[in-house]
């Protein structure tokens, strides 16, 4: 069998490809309002063979759009809000209804580890929609397996299909479910667009939810008569985020999210040996003029660290 050992890094490449690379949005020229940026909803689906005890073995998140609306697993059994949506005003019943799609999918994809047989095995699923330039909806239902894209699902034939001959052990037992084909239909070309319309219009003010960061500072010593500034951001949304440092109103460096040490090295140490080289002359030209000899400065190397105060950080302040 061709079927590939399930790569940690594979795995990560595919979740963060899934939904760029299974589904392409809108053209840029059509996102012409907040709420164009939201025009898909889309649900990551992952199930895995031996799970380690206490985790679960199926979970799923729910996207609209860039921002993550609903989470499950297999062990809560209970479809939740996410985020910002958790105030969104929806009917009664809603969330019921996405628990019992939810456990339907899960049953699924359990039910195919096990046709899979000896693993282990990581099944994903990218199940959605989104809304073309003509507010049509477009379904999107694909499978990877340890990694690899391996089947679709055509909901104008009914069937799940693929070159693998693991594509059609699953098929099969999905085919054997009652009513699993017309589920299927009905989640990808009912469920979802109706439910991403009313996303839409119940829940437009989360669209453009922004919460600023929780920042905490903290120095800390480097190398020899160096010192590093570590910044931590908590807390924020949306996803992306600049940060920027001043000294006296001035920039001095700029770092992305994934990098939250910068290293404050030609600026405050440039001017504080500037200044200690001119306060050392001064002090050498009075005590000769005045025929003193001249003094030996010493640093301690308690001394060689914090430049900058950080009251009321704790010591685990750095990230």
């Amino acid at each position: 069998m061709r079927l590939p050992r399930p790569q940690p890094w594979g795995l990560g490449l595919l979740l963060v490809l899934l939904p760029g690379a299974l589904s392409a949005g809108p053209p840029p020229h059509l996102l012409s309002s907040p709420a164009e940026n939201y025009r898909s909803l889309q649900y990551h689906f992952t199930a895995v063979s031996a799970p380690a005890a206490g985790t679960p073995a199926f979970w799923v998140s729910g996207w609209l759009g860039p921002q993550q609306y609903l989470s499950y697993n297999n062990l809560r059994a209970q479809a939740e809000p996410y985020g910002a949506w958790v105030w969104e005003s929806q009917v009664s019943w809603y969330w019921e209804k996405e628990t019992m799609d939810l456990r339907n999918q899960e049953t699924l994809f359990l039910e195919a580890l096990q046709a899979l047989g000896e693993g282990p095995f990581t099944m994903q699923g990218l199940l959605g929609c989104e809304l073309g330039p003509d507010n049509v909806s477009v379904p999107v239902a694909k499978f990877a397996l340890n990694g690899e894209e391996f089947m679709m699902f055509d909901p104008k034939l009914g069937i799940w299909d693929g070159d693998w001959p693991e594509s059609r052990t699953v098929s099969i037992k999905w085919t054997q479910q009652p009513e699993a084909v017309n589920k299927e239909k009905t989640f990808l070309l009912y469920s979802c667009p109706h439910r991403l319309l009313g996303h839409l219009e119940r829940g437009r003010g989360n669209l453009e939810w922004k919460e600023p960061p929780s920042m905490r500072l903290k120095a800390r010593p480097g190398s020899p008569g160096l010192s590093v500034l570590t910044c931590s951001a908590f807390s924020f949304y949306p996803p992306e985020l600049k940060l920027r440092f001043l000294r006296n109103g001035l920039a001095i460096g700029s770092e992305s999210p994934a990098r939250t040490s910068v290293p404050v090295v030609g600026i405050v140490i440039g001017l504080f040996l500037l200044l200690t080289v001119a306060a050392g002359g001064a002090l050498l030209w009075r005590r000769m003029r005045n025929g003193l000899p001249a003094p030996w400065i010493s640093f301690r190397g308690e001394d060689v660290g914090a430049l900058l105060p950080t009251p009321g950080l704790s010591k685990d302040g750095e990230s």
